[in-house]
């Protein structure tokens, strides 16, 4: 019983889905019916109407009943169908279902129809029905109903919406306005049309006008009869329409400002209504362009109106402000680009775009709205101005007499300017292998940062790098624009090379210079004597002759440039010894001993005391004499000049004896000192030859032999240009009548050695080797150590004679003097007509005698002494001018004339005394000196550092200690006392040395803080000193001289221990750097001038100049400087 509302159920689900599936087909079945109608309909009305043209009843009719089947058909065939799908109105009933089943089940027949009758019976039958139902249900549910239902069936009918749709696309698809005149007169049916025999065909694409522009409309007639006219209709009037052919018409609507409605109308029938819309074209009305330079440039930010094409420094940002109409977006196309760059829109139809621009190209701005572009291309063009590289030119000055300096000069040019300018080098050591490369050191070069073309001038001075002969420096310029975009740029110049000479060469160079300055002496003084005899001749010849004609004009002229030529000479000759001696001293040629140096100094100074002031005055005195014409007083000038010049005849012939007496001694002591450098060198090869003996490996005892026969060849090499040296000192002396002992046998024998050293090292015999290299050394020592003290016993024995002759003539310069004097008395004594005059003009001539021999054996000490300065020789000249003009007035018996030549003859004589007084004190000073210190000279060629003055001081006092104790111990006898004598002549000479030292201490502190502070407690030494002078002279050895003596000590050394910590706080004190101003070398002057006028040249540009002309401007410049 529970199975029977089950199958029951099952049934009507079955029954149900037979429904809805039966309403399916019917909805599509009803589709294909109402498509097939339609389409049927739709091919029939547009038939009739297109063959039959109908009035606008019948084409009501067609259009409202082809509506009435579009109704019809939708509402039988779909939507009735869906109605009972839904449930929206009474759907089939089960009965009526199961009769359309049974119908189509023969199998269910009735039995599904009795089934559901039974059921309705169920509720007042009893159990028996409520079975049969059940039975009958289980029955049938192996049928499924739905399956009576076959969609598939459905396809024949779809043959009837085929053939109308296939003939409606085959029309279309040749003649579609078939459809489109009937279907379009059937829709609007209201309408009346004429049915002309030809048809209206507009051809433009696009009924679209922009504004106030011109639009062509274009027309085209189509059928079997064309009208002759066609015409166009606006607002009632009618315009003609311009022929073009048969069938094409063009009408031009001129400046369209609004849209247009119109017609056509061609004999008698008129076309449809047509609408020309009037749209708006996109157009630039103007723009501004704000161009803002890269910072680096220091140009402010400019703003251009209506320029599109620009010119711009690389990196400039450049921001275009658009003001547009009818726009809607607005792009720039860059050339080489093919991204279109859209532009901000701003307020209203306003765009802006922003680049920073790197190179040169084309660039089109593009305009949009909704209908169009813009008509025209609006193109400009970017002229980019790539920043270039800094041009640099250098041309340098080397400083190739002291190696002192290098002068830097040249141009840079760059379109917007520098950033660094800088000089970089290296130094190359000599000795140092070439394989380093050590990181280049840098200077920076001063220049002006706002000029774009510009000089520069820098003067290196390269003696903080201490170089050595053999070293040199490696250097370049390079220069760095300020490019603030791509980074700074920069150009360099050449590598160039600044090289010391070897020191080797360096001699060679000194040796030149010295014969140089050797022969500008000798034409120097030929050059006086010529000038002596010029002056000579004319004084002769004014005498002869009173009348001063052309002739003696033109020799006085001649004169004068004589003259000028000499002292051109005598200059060149002073720079040229300048330059030789500072170049000795720059590099410390063979390490010249302080005596070497200080006479150096005072040949210089001779050199320079060439050139007389009163004698140039002399000569300006001619020149105005020579203007007047007045013969007599230029003959006395004459005489004047020729006594002048004959002095200074006699000072060059004394500077060149002193100058190759100095050069004799030089070389001598450079000798020496190679000598004992050499003994040096072969006494550590001795020992290395002898080392290497010991090595039992055959080969590489070998291989060291033939390094240390190379050193040996060189030593020998050496020693030979030693040998060369000793020659040439020998002929040296040979001319100046001196001995000199060349050490031949010890020569012979240093080079017998080496090459027997050589010799034995060829056979590995080390250890003879080393004896021949010891004795060959020996040999040199000894040859050195001769050399030397033969130098000093001859510098001795030449100091000594040189005083005992200048002691000779200081006596007969005295006697001299003091004759004079009586000379002079006795003649203001007497008159004219006195017997006496007469022998007394003859003792006026016995003394001018007397001068004459004081005179050469002045001239001949000189020529030896060069402490006697320039202005002693010109004293003695002017004794020996007054003592003459003297002799003179007593011949023309002019006595007051007499008179006074005898009295300025006689201060002349005191004047030389008192000189050569000073001078004789300077050579007794320096002999005692030399006594004091025996051992100087025979060094190994470097001088010690000596002890202070307080240590002199203190060990002269132990001295003195010890003498007073001997002389209390009472050692009596000649020969002690001759002893003691000698050695306090020796103390007092060392007294007299300190004394001097402390005196040029305040000489050389005069006008310092130091001298100020120190002078008076110095000044007070040294006459404490000067005191115990006098005592040791005197030989009174005291004990107030000792206790003396110790307060010196004492005073002194705190005196020097100050001075030392005064020096030192000097040292610390940091002192405000101050500006050198350094002369350029007279060489480089005129390029320096040259570009200075062109730095002016480039100031003058005037500022408000564009870009374009400051570069036509620097180019015209630079052509200018190239050409010049």
């Amino acid at each position: 019983m529970a199975a029977s509302p089950t199958a029951m159920a099952s049934l009507l689900l079955r029954i149900q889905e037979y429904r809805q599936k039966y309403y399916h087909n019917q909805l599509l079945k009803g589709l294909i019916f109402s498509a097939a109608l339609l389409l049927s309909v739709f091919l029939l009305v547009n038939t009739l109407e297109y063959f039959g043209r109908f009035s606008s009843l019948v084409r009501g009719m067609l259009f409202f009943g082809f509506l009435a089947v579009l109704l019809f058909s939708f509402f039988q065939w779909v939507v009735q169908p869906l109605i009972h799908l839904y449930g929206l109105r009474r759907p089939l009933s089960d009965e009526e279902a199961a009769l359309q089943i049974g119908q189509h089940f023969p199998e269910v027949g009735d039995k599904l129809l009795n089934t559901l009758q039974l059921r309705a019976l169920s509720g007042q039958q009893t159990d028996l029905i409520e079975a049969s139902i059940s039975q009958k249900s289980s029955q049938m549910l192996i049928v499924r109903f739905s399956d009576a239902i076959r969609y598939q069936e459905n396809k024949r009918y779809v043959k009837y919406a085929v053939y109308p749709l296939a003939a409606i696309a085959m029309i279309l698809l040749f003649n579609p306005a078939f459809f489109t005149s009937s279907s379009d007169r059937i829709i609007h049916f209201q309408n009346s049309y004429a049915y002309a025999p030809f048809s209206f065909k507009v051809e433009n694409q696009s009924m679209k006008a922009f504004r106030n522009e011109d639009f062509t409309l274009r027309l085209k007639l189509e059928g079997e009869a064309l009208p002759q006219a066609v015409y166009l209709v606006q607002n009632g009037t009618r315009f003609k329409l311009t022929t073009e052919d048969s069938q094409h018409y063009s009408y031009t609507f001129k400046n369209v400002q609004r849209s247009v409605n119109f017609a056509f109308e061609a004999a008698g029938f008129n076309s449809k209504e047509y609408a020309l819309t009037v749209v708006e074209r996109p157009s630039l009305l103007s723009f501004d362009v704000n161009l803002r330079y890269p910072s680096y440039l220091n140009k402010p930010a400019e703003g251009l109106s209506n320029v599109g094409n620009l010119t711009v420094p690389e990196g400039t940002v450049i921001e275009w402000n658009f003001n547009t109409a009818a726009t809607q977006s607005l792009g720039i196309r860059f050339e080489n680009d093919s991204v279109l760059y859209k532009a901000a829109g701003g307020s209203g139809e306003r765009f802006q775009y922003r680049k920073s621009v790197r190179r040169s190209s084309q660039y089109q701005v593009q305009l949009q709205n909704d209908d169009i572009p813009n008509a025209e291309q609006i193109g400009y063009y970017i002229n980019v101005i790539p920043d270039k590289h800094p041009l640099l030119s250098l041309e340098n000055f080397q400083d190739t007499t002291l190696y002192n300096y290098l002068v830097l000069g040249g141009s840079i040019s760059d379109d917007y300017g520098f950033s660094q300018l800088k000089v970089f080098y290296t130094v190359r050591r000599e000795g140092a292998s070439e394989a380093a490369n050590p990181q280049p050191k840098s200077i920076n070069i001063p220049f002006n940062k706002t000029v774009n073309t510009q000089s520069f001038y820098f003067q290196w001075y390269v003696d903080s790098l201490q170089l050595a002969p053999g070293d040199r420096i490696e250097y370049f310029a390079q220069v760095w624009d300020n490019d603030g975009v791509n980074g700074p740029k920069s150009t360099r110049s050449r590598v160039i090379n600044f090289a010391v000479p070897t020191r080797d060469r360096l001699e060679a160079e000194v040796a030149k210079s010295a014969q140089q300055t050797e022969a500008q002496i000798e034409k120097t003084l030929k050059k006086a004597q010529s000038l002596e005899k010029d002056l000579d001749n004319l004084e002769k010849r004014l005498k002869t002759n009173k009348d001063f004609d052309f002739q003696e004009r033109k020799q006085v002229e001649d004169i004068i440039k004589k003259r000028e030529d000499l002292m051109n000479d005598i200059r060149s000759l002073q720079e040229q010894n300048k330059a030789m001696n500072e170049k000795s001293k720059q590099f410390n040629q063979q390490e010249q001993s302080s005596e070497i140096k200080k006479k150096l100094d005072q040949l210089q100074k001779l050199m320079d005391d060439l050139m007389d002031d009163e004698t140039s005055k002399l000569y300006k005195e001619l020149e105005k004499l020579l203007e007047q014409k007045q013969s007599e007083r230029m003959s006395n000038m004459l005489e004047k000049l020729r006594n002048k010049e004959n002095n200074l005849e006699k000072e060059l012939e004394r500077t060149l004896n002193l100058f190759k007496k100095m050069q004799m001694e030089q070389k001598m002591e450079n000798v020496v000192k190679n000598l004992e450098q050499l003994a040096d060198k072969e006494e550590k090869l001795a020992e290395e030859s002898q080392k290497n003996d010991k090595n039992k490996n055959s080969e590489d005892k070998k291989n060291k032999n033939e390094e240390l026969k190379k050193e040996q060849e060189k030593i020998k090499e050496d020693f030979e240009k030693a040998k060369e040296a000793i020659d040439d000192i020998e002929k040296m002396s040979e001319e100046l009548n001196e001995e000199m002992d060349a050490q031949e046998e010890e020569q012979e024998q240093a080079s017998e050695q080496m090459d027997k050293g050589m010799q034995q090292l060829d056979k590995q015999q080390n250890k003879d080797a080393s004896e021949s290299q010891k004795k060959a050394a020996k040999s040199m020592r000894k040859m050195s150590s001769a050399m030397a003290e033969a130098m000093q016993s001859s510098q001795m024995a030449q100091m000594q004679e040189d005083i005992d002759a200048l002691r000779d003539i200081l006596e007969n310069l005295i006697t001299l003097s003091f004759d004079q004097e009586q000379l002079m008395k006795d003649f203001k004594g007497v008159n004219l007509q006195d017997p006496r005059f007469v022998k007394l003009g003859q003792d006026q001539l016995k003394l001018q005698d007397d001068a004459k021999v004081i005179e050469d054996s002045l001239y001949a000490l000189a020529n030896r002494v060069i402490q006697i300065q320039s202005f002693i020789t010109r004293e003695l000249n002017d004794m020996k001018l007054y003592m003459g003009e003297s002799v003179n007035g007593i011949r023309d018996r002019r006595l007051n004339v007499a008179t006074s030549k005898q009295q300025f003859a006689m201060t002349s004589m005191n004047n030389l005394a008192l000189m050569l007084s000073d001078v004789f004190r300077q050579m007794q000073q320096q002999m005692a000196m030399a006594m004091a210190m025996p051992g100087k000279g025979k060094g190994k060629g470097k001088e010690q550092s000596g002890p202070s003055m307080g240590e002199m001081q203190q060990q002269l006092n132990e001295k003195m200690r010890q003498m007073q104790q001997q002389m209390g111990k009472g050692g009596q006898g000649g020969q002690g006392e001759g002893n003691q004598s000698e050695q306090l002549a020796r103390m007092a000479a060392e007294q007299s040395m300190i004394r001097k030292m402390i005196q040029e201490l305040m000489d050389a502190q005069k006008g310092t803080e130091m001298g100020q502070k120190f002078g008076n407690e110095l000044k007070e030494l040294s006459e404490k000193m000067d005191e115990t002078e006098t005592d040791l002279v005197n030989k009174r050895i005291s004990q107030e001289l000792i206790k003396r003596n110790q307060e010196i000590v004492t005073r002194l050394l705190e005196s020097e221990k100050a001075m030392r910590e005064q020096d030192e706080d000097d040292k610390r004190k940091g002192e405000t750097a101050r500006e050198v101003n350094r002369r350029p070398p007279p060489a480089f002057e005129q390029y320096i001038k040259d570009k200075e006028k062109q730095i002016e040249l480039l100031r003058s540009i005037p500022p408000t100049f564009s870009p374009f002309y400051k570069r036509e401007v620097d180019a015209y410049f630079r052509k200018y400087q190239a050409a010049n």
